[in-house]
């Protein structure tokens, strides 16, 4: 717990839960002076303005390129955390319900992650998506692992963001934005994200990095969290 203790963000105001599903704003700095690192995805946008960057976390108003082949070949294979080619996590994923669209798939798969990792909320480190179904334990690490092997094993493309969410859940702590991951999927014209740890995404995950599944590709992001500093937050007033 200190060394998650170290990694959280104090959140520069109390974020009441009507605020989750309006648009928010965040201007986010580095306590080193550098300006801090985050990612355009179709759910967040990015304006750099020095050393800082002003972050605007909505429904559709960022501007990440569409998928190229290559993004989708890399977020279809397996690999040794997402374990989609696994016997087990293949069968789950080819008989959930719910699989018309992606968007009912996901949200049948994001269902049975949360139904199934009800075991104990344990840092066990960064656990593959075979082990996460198994003990049925974890963080959010582990959930967006199996989320992520699950949707592959049934030919969605999943990536996964490490970032921040305003949520006491793995932390304990009140009022702050803890260490978090969670999926993003594309469904043929946008990628979208599903959060089987938090019960749902919600417009308080910051995306600092989108990676494949491997910590290397998202660890650079991960390590900055220490120097990271939300400087003001404030919902967004619809005209």
């Amino acid at each position: 717990m200190d060394a998650i203790g170290a990694l959280l963000v104090r959140s520069p105001v109390r974020i009441p839960d009507w605020y989750r599903h309006r648009s928010i704003r965040y201007v986010i700095s580095r306590t080193d002076g550098r300006a801090p690192d985050a990612a355009e995805t179709f759910e967040q946008d990015v304006v750099r303005d020095g050393v800082r960057a002003v972050l605007t976390v909505c429904d559709d108003c960022g501007h990440e390129s569409a998928a190229t082949p290559a993004d989708i070949a890399r977020f279809l294979r397996p690999n040794a955390w997402v374990r989609s080619d696994d016997a087990q996590i293949r069968h789950i994923a080819l008989g959930a319900a719910g699989g018309s669209n992606v968007r009912e798939s996901m949200r049948s798969l994001t269902k049975f992650v949360a139904r199934t990792m009800r075991g104990n909320n344990d840092f066990i480190g960064y656990a593959d998506a075979v082990t996460a179904l198994k003990t049925g334990s974890g963080d959010c690490t582990e959930l967006a692992v199996l989320l992520a092997a699950l949707a592959r094993a049934r030919g969605i493309p999943a990536g996964i963001a490490v970032g921040l969410a305003y949520s006491d859940r793995f932390s304990g702590r009140k009022y702050v934005f803890s260490p978090h991951m969670w999926v993003q999927v594309w469904d043929g014209s946008r990628w979208t994200s599903y959060d089987a740890a938090l019960d749902g995404f919600d417009a308080t995950h910051i995306a600092l990095a989108i990676g494949d599944g491997d910590p290397a590709s998202v660890s650079p992001a991960f390590a900055a969290l220490s120097q990271l500093r939300i400087e003001k937050a404030g919902v967004l007033r619809t005209p």
